[in-house]
C-alpha cells in the first residue's frame, strides 16, 4: 500500500457564500494535482470539521473566516499486475 499526503493548510474565505466541502475539494486537488482523486476522497470533510469546532452551524462559511484543513493521508492500493498486460 502507498500512502499520499494532503498537508495541513488555513485558508481564509475570499468568496461569499463557500461551503466546506468545496474548500476541501479545492485543497485536495491543489495538494494532489488530480481532480478525480480529489472527488472520491472520503472522510476529509468531516476531518475538516472537527479541526474547526463551530463551523457547521452555517450552511455558507461567511467572507473573511480562517479555516483550518488538517493534514490527511490517503491509503492508495498498489496497481494490480496483470500477465497480459
Amino acid at each position: 500500500m502507498n500512502a499520499i499526503l494532503i498537508p495541513r493548510a488555513t485558508v481564509a474565505v475570499d468568496l461569499e457564500d463557500l461551503t466546506l466541502d468545496l474548500i476541501c475539494f479545492n485543497h485536495a486537488f491543489a495538494a494532489l494535482g488530480d481532480r478525480r482523486l480529489a472527488g472520491r476522497l472520503t472522510g476529509y470533510v468531516e476531518a475538516a470539521l472537527d479541526a474547526n469546532p463551530g463551523l457547521a452551524r452555517n450552511a455558507a462559511i461567511e467572507r473573511g473566516r480562517m479555516v483550518v484543513l488538517p493534514e490527511f493521508v490517503i491509503e492508495t492500493a498498489a496497481p494490480a499486475v496483470r500477465l497480459w498486460d
